[in-house]
């Protein structure tokens, strides 16, 4: 490997980890003023404008057969999770959001074991069996540690967009690696921005914009959301998946929890020692997961 491409892996899931670890205290301010479909709708909406400049002029360059490929991409990679995501912080904290989302690198082996002939490993099916008991035990426990939270429950919208995100990596790694990062995000963006931008001006959207107090502002950081958090961020995760594998880039996960919670504690909101110790249960089995992965790159680096 390229020592350029070494730097930039770290350097990309780094990027990473913070925009998408703030990616969940920018939909809680959205949802202030706007429904969770409306902030959902926003952030799609805004990521396919801040894109559709520099692509349109590049649909000549995607292969008519790969189009169909990189729209099934853009639903499972950001429409869907968008709005799956917003429904569930509308009952759970933005750092359990954060948390949960760990799960990624779990149902990327999941899937790509049963749908992309991906190899299985001792480690990953103890890891995946780790990092899925971590989630139920996350799931189930409330504010004050103890068991069963309906509210909680919610956070299983938060394991089906994981389970997206882990078809869209697989779709992505497996498919589209030919394809230019920025032509691959704004093309798959159309499947989702489109459909959610008429959506949007539907709903009482401008209403809200003009009678509720704080809704330009909140406005503002659902349009972050999408600029940063959907559109750049994609563009960068998927030229890291290009220099990488999809472990190493879902790996991204062992860090936005950790910036989410900052947030969610600069926020007030409430976590505990059970919380903590749920997510290092994930976190352990996302490490297993990876376990091959990092001794590669140890034996690389010697």
């Amino acid at each position: 490997m390229k020592a350029e491409d070494k730097f930039l892996r770290w350097f990309y899931l780094a990027l990473l980890s913070v925009i998408w670890g703030s990616s969940f205290i920018l939909m809680k301010r959205g949802l202030i003023s706007f429904s969770p479909d409306q902030v959902a709708a926003i952030r799609m909406f805004v990521a396919f404008l801040s894109l559709f400049p520099f692509v349109i002029q590049h649909a000549k360059k995607i292969k008519k057969h790969q189009f169909i490929i990189i729209f099934t991409a853009g639903i499972l990679g950001n429409g869907l999770p968008s709005f799956l995501f917003t429904h569930a912080q509308t009952h759970i904290a933005s750092a359990l959001a954060g948390m949960l989302n760990s799960l990624t690198p779990v149902f990327v082996v999941l899937v790509g074991w049963l749908l992309f002939g991906s190899m299985f490993k001792a480690s990953h099916i103890l890891g995946v069996v780790i990092g899925l008991a971590g989630a139920i035990a996350l799931i189930l426990i409330n504010s004050k540690g103890k068991i069963v939270n309906s509210d909680n429950w919610f956070g299983l919208l938060i394991v089906i967009a994981t389970i997206s995100y882990a078809f869209n990596i697989n779709i992505v790694r497996k498919y589209l690696q030919e394809v230019n990062a920025v032509h691959l995000t704004g093309f798959a963006l159309f499947s989702a921005g489109i459909p959610c931008g008429i959506f949007l001006f539907t709903t009482d959207f401008t209403t809200r914009l003009s009678t509720q107090p704080g809704a330009w502002v909140n406005f503002g950081y659902v349009s972050l959301l999408g600029l940063f958090g959907t559109a750049l961020s994609t563009i960068i995760f998927n030229k890291l998946l290009k220099i990488s594998n999809a472990l190493y880039a879902s790996s991204v996960t062992y860090l936005i929890p950790i910036v989410a919670m900052a947030w969610g504690a600069l926020d007030g909101e409430s976590l505990n020692i059970f919380h903590l110790l749920a997510m290092g249960v994930i976190l352990l089995g996302v490490y297993l997961i990876n376990l091959s992965t990092i001794r590669e790159m140890k034996l690389n680096r010697e």
